[in-house]
Order: C-alpha cells, then sequence, then structure tokens
C-alpha cells in the first residue's frame, strides 16, 4: 500500500532518498528476523507475530502523523517488525499442514500475498487521491489493529518449540552495517564518491560486515549459521532467489513513478498522469496473477521441482525488465507487463518457500526459513536503494510540472537495465543448481524418499 504514496511521500518532504521509505523497513526486517525466529522457535510462531502486529500498529502512528522525513523513517523502520511473518507462516504451514498438503499450502501463502498485491493499491488509491498519503498509514493501523483478534481466534500455534541461545552481537553488526554502507552507496552520487563522508561511510559499513562475518565463524551460536547458508543445497538456493527477487523489487519502486509522472512534460517522453487510484486500476492484473500463480506454481513445485518454477520466474521477470525500459504509457503496455510481473512474484513465491523446505532437514528448518527471509529482505533493501541511487544519477529539471524530484528518460533504463542484469545472474545460478529437480514433497521426505532424490540430483 506504501508503494504507491511514495511520489507523493517525495513531493511533501522535498527528498531524493525516498527509496529508504521502502528499504528501511526492510533493512529493519532483516536486523530483527534472526532474532524473531529464535523467539518464534522458543514461544511459539503465532504468539510472535502477534506481538510483531503490536510494534506495526505503533510504527503506522508514528509515520501518520509525521513531521519530517526523519521520523516518518522512524515509524517506517518499526513497521519493518511485520516483515518477518512471511518466513514464520512458511514454517507454521510446515508444522501444522497435513504432509501431502505442505507444498500446496506454501504456494496458497503466496495467493495471500496476491490478495493484498490487488486490493492493497486500490485502497491505498483512493485514501491517497482523497486523503493524502498520511491516510495509508492510519488505515494500516486500524487494519492491522482489527486483524489482531481475528488471527488469534482462527490460527493454530505450531506445536515445534526449541531453546536456541540469540548472538546480540551479529545482530547490531548486520542490518545496521548494511544499513550504513547502503546510505555511503545511495548519497555517493549527491556528495561524490571521492568525498570523505561517503569513503568513510562505506568504510565502516564494510568493517562492520567483515566484523560480522568473523563474529558467525566463532560465536557459540551464530546469527546465521554458515554451514547451512552455504550449504551445497541451500547456498545456491539463496543466491538465486534473491537475484530474482532483486528484480522484483526493482520493478515495484519504479513503476508508480514511471506512471503517475503527469504526461507531457518537455525533456521527458514517460509520465501516464494517472492518479494513486487509476495506477491501482492499471496495474491491479499484478496482484490477480500472482494470487493465481501461487497455487500453480506450488502444484508445478511439487509436480515438475521447484527449481523450474524458479527459472520461469526468472525469465518472466527479465522480460518484465526489457518491457520497463521501454516507459510503457498505455493501458494495454502497462496491463501485460504487470500480467507478466504477477505471474512471476506468485512463481518466486512458491518456488522459494519449497526450495528453502526442501533443502533442509526438518530440524533446520526454522532456522533455515530465518536465514532465507533475511536474506529476502537484505535483498529487498538492497535493490531499492541502489535502483534508486541510479535514477537519482539520472536526474531531469528539477521543478519541472510543479514536482521537486523529476527523473531524466536514462534513469529507467538504467534501473529496469541494472536489475536485469543482476536476474540475469540468479538464472545462471539457477540453470546450475541440482538442488530442487526432484518434485517437491513439503521438506517431509522419508530417509528413503531423500535417497532417490538426492539420487536423481545427482543424474
Amino acid at each position: 500500500m506504501v508503494y504507491p504514496a511514495v511520489p507523493h511521500i517525495a513531493e511533501e518532504f522535498e527528498t531524493l532518498d525516498v527509496a529508504w521509505v521502502i528499504s528501511i523497513v526492510t533493512l529493519a526486517g532483516a536486523t530483527l528476523m534472526p532474532l524473531i525466529g529464535k523467539l518464534a522457535d522458543k514461544v511459539g510462531k503465532k504468539r510472535v507475530i502477534m506481538a510483531l502486529t503490536v510494534v506495526f500498529v505503533l510504527g503506522c502512528l508514528i509515520s501518520a502523523v509525521a513531521p519530517t522525513f526523519v521520523l516518518l523513517l522512524v515509524g517506517r523502520a518499526a513497521q519493518g517488525a511485520l516483515v518477518g511473518i512471511v518466513a514464520l507462516s512458511y514454517s507454521l504451514v510446515r508444522d501444522i499442514m497435513p504432509r501431502d498438503f505442505v507444498p500446496i499450502a506454501l504456494g496458497v501463502v503466496a495467493t495471500g500475498i496476491g490478495m493484498s498485491a490487488v486490493a492493497g493499491p486500490f485502497i491505498a488509491g483512493w485514501l491517497i487521491d482523497g486523503f493524502g498519503f498520511r491516510s495509508v498509514f492510519w488505515f494500516l493501523a486500524i487494519y492491522v489493529a482489527a486483524l489482531i483478534p481475528l488471527y488469534a481466534a482462527v490460527v493454530p500455534e505450531s506445536p515445534v518449540r526449541a531453546d536456541r541461545p540469540v548472538d546480540y552481537l551479529g545482530t547490531a553488526l548486520l542490518g545496521p552495517g548494511v544499513a550504513v554502507l547502503l546510505i555511503g552507496v545511495s548519497k555517493g552520487s549527491a556528495w561524490g564518491w571521492s568525498s570523505t563522508t561517503t569513503l568513510a561511510l562505506l568504510t565502516v559499513g564494510v568493517l562492520m560486515l567483515v566484523l560480522f562475518v568473523a563474529r558467525q565463524r566463532t560465536a557459540t551460536h551464530p546469527l546465521i549459521d554458515f554451514t547451512i547458508l552455504f550449504g551445497r543445497r541451500f547456498g545456491p538456493t539463496v543466491l538465486a532467489v534473491a537475484c530474482v527477487g532483486y528484480m522484483m523489487n526493482a520493478h515495484a519502486l519504479m513503476m508508480p513513478t514511471l506512471l503517475q509522472t503527469p504526461a507531457g512534460i518537455p525533456g521527458i517522453s514517460y509520465g501516464a498522469g494517472l492518479s494513486a487510484t487509476t495506477y491501482a486500476l492499471w496495474t491491479c492484473a499484478l496482484g490477480l496473477c500472482a494470487m493465481l500463480a501461487g497455487p500453480v506454481g506450488g502444484y508445478c513445485a511439487r509436480r515438475f521441482g521447484p527449481r523450474q518454477v524458479l527459472l520461469a520466474s526468472g525469465a518472466l521477470f527479465v522480460l518484465v525488465m526489457f518491457l520497463g525500459a521501454g516507459m510503457p504509457t498505455s493501458l494495454a503496455q502497462v496491463v501485460l507487463i504487470s500480467a507478466l510481473a504477477g505471474v512471476a512474484v506468485g512463481f518466486l513465491h512458491s518456488s522459494n518457500a519449497n526450495l528453502v523446505q526442501e533443502a533442509l532437514p526438518s530440524e533446520q528448518s526454522g532456522v533455515g526459513s530465518t536465514i532465507a527471509g533475511v536474506g529476502m529482505q537484505l535483498t529487498s533493501a538492497v535493490s531499492v536503494t541502489v535502483t534508486g541511487a541510479v535514477m537519482a544519477g539520472h536526474l531531469g529539471d528539477a521543478g519541472s510540472g510543479g514536482r521537486s524530484v523529476m527523473y531524466a528518460d536514462s534513469a529507467f533504463g538504467y534501473g529496469f537495465g541494472s536489475a536485469a542484469l543482476v536476474g540475469a545472474v540468479g538464472i545462471v545460478i539457477a540453470v546450475s543448481m541440482k538442488h530442487g529437480r526432484s518434485p517437491a514433497a513439503g521438506g517431509l521426505r522419508t530417509p528413503e524418499e531423500t535417497a532417490v532424490a538426492h539420487h536423481a540430483e545427482r543424474v
């Protein structure tokens, strides 16, 4: 719901750093997710999800009344607490669903994501056009608060428990380290890549991440278990999904600006002049197709193997990047791109869930899902921030058409093009993966079935 508000937030606060409205949410989520995952293993996934919703509501209220851009980011960071529910939901499905239904159930979770992608932009568009972008945060606060008792009543708790110590030092190094590094990347063009401030931020960020890696190799209970992350099956999965997911987040960031910019501004050829509501109408095919493609992707994963579903998602996203670089402004073009992106989103979520569950034994499911979730959130933060920085390096005349931020045509070409290159890397990794070629079984094969599947993958 916040993506359609991004151009309006940029205009309200007169900032080129508006990508941080998105990336700070996922950075906060990535920082908290390992803690959340281990707490969920200890006290229950349902209980933790409900607690996170309370923090999310508080973040919405802060964002709704924020008088400055900095305070808005504080509220958005608090909203990042709820990011972890996707990974927790995948684990919860595995804990409470019948074995044979798990692969499809994981795809149904993606259907829920698709449903939100259909309804969210329409509600947001109506609110933004009628009451301003702040009304989106008021709505989210009320909506999530109302869902808490419903969720408590209908969702069962996981019976699985595990008590694992938390690596607080690793937590303090990972998310903040990535944030410092991304601040340097996002402001490098404005400050100068050789400026003292830029170099200091880049150096500190890299140093924090190096210390994080060193800490994980020596900690008794590491935040991210590198033996799992760099496993022969799990590591390539996380990297391939991250590269394909990079395209998804870049597309979500650029399309609202591309289509909501007024048409006919001298010096630029993009812009359809859509209102937030009309933007939701033009792009609703994305949510509809994602909703349908989620269970289809789950079925295909069980029938043909989740790796093939991921490859299909990557190929579709590359096509979306190519079409987006043409800066579409007609309804037919946008509907086509949105439909292709929706299928790619549904396939990505269902293949990711099944690949992760298939890569790990049941006793590592919770930790592995958390690591995969951290990877997806860091990917989102990096994708949005880097794409925003790439676009900020190609500005048109500021203030044209009454807008404080105006991108040149080349900003979208470089933005979509760079995302496609990252996605292509993910496709190459997925092609070379042995893991995921066998039909998915929800990560719950017997030892005999596992041996047969591993032999088939080796062959």
